[in-house]
């Protein structure tokens, strides 16, 4: 009698790189996609992603890279994954010689340390306050541990990859979130994490952005969709346990080159 294999590969992963500045996806030759240390190669999607099978391991360090881009790192917990859809979405950032596109909204800056050298590896998380930026209000009241919400967009829309924060009107309470897989269903967007509180419906979804400085120092925060012509910038700059705030005046339609930004001694 001959024995038959019964072995059922099983996708333990998709990735879509995407461009930060733009939310077009990434692909061709020259972007590559890799887990660290695993000996597993992607196999392409027909739809652009790069996925891969039966991976034994709980946890992955997933890199992107692609031309004068800025080498993505990030951890990925498999188990948190949907088994049906297993999809990560990784924005890649630009690079200090990545050119702007026509019409692009962002902000140039360079981090240096108290010895008057390029930092590198300062995380940067930015966001827009001002009313006049809002990507969004929820239309429904959202409760703690919610994985997606419901929206009404205005001022452009929220794709895979965008980062955003949720705030109340006229208040203080802000959350960070990210925008996950298309839900393929207009005004729901699945998020990267649960929300950690409840939100009231109203609540607005301001756009943000996140940077990282190079060997150089040097770090574009691109600002994504369309902007007033002047607003102001909220900005969080960390190094390891260390966290310094900063705040700028951005213009819509252009890339503003700031001022350098020195890092606190000690």
């Amino acid at each position: 009698m001959r024995a038959e294999s019964t072995f059922v590969s099983r996708c333990s992963l998709v990735v879509y790189p995407v461009d930060a500045w733009t939310g077009r996806p990434l692909a061709g030759p020259d972007v590559t996609v890799r887990l660290e240390g695993l000996p597993y190669k992607p196999l392409r999607t027909p739809d652009g992603g790069y996925a891969f099978m039966d991976v034994q391991a709980s946890e992955c360090s997933l890199t992107v890279s692609a031309p004068l881009r800025l080498l993505l790192r990030r951890i990925v917990d498999l188990t948190a994954l949907p088994r049906q859809s297993p999809v990560v979405v990784a924005p890649v950032l630009p690079g200090p010689r990545f050119p702007a596109p026509p019409g692009a909204t962002g902000l140039g800056l360079q981090v240096i340390g108290a010895d008057c050298k390029p930092l590198p590896d300062v995380r940067i998380y930015a966001w827009a306050e001002e009313e006049g930026c809002s990507r969004g209000r929820l239309a429904d009241d959202l409760a703690a541990g919610s994985d997606k919400l419901r929206c009404a967009a205005e001022g452009g829309r929220l794709l895979p990859g965008d980062h955003f924060i949720l705030a109340e009107r006229g208040g203080k309470a802000t959350e960070r979130c990210g925008v996950g897989p298309d839900t393929g269903q207009p005004g729901l967007l699945s998020l990267e994490a649960p929300v950690t509180r409840d939100w009231r419906r109203g609540a607005l979804l301001l756009p943000a952005a996140v940077a990282l400085t190079g060997t150089d120092g040097a770090a574009t925060l691109a600002l994504r969709g369309a902007y007033p012509t002047r607003f102001r910038v909220h900005a969080e700059l960390a190094l390891g346990k260390k966290r310094i705030r900063a705040e700028w005046t951005a213009t819509g339609g252009t890339v503003i080159r700031q001022d350098i930004i020195a890092w606190p001694a000690g």
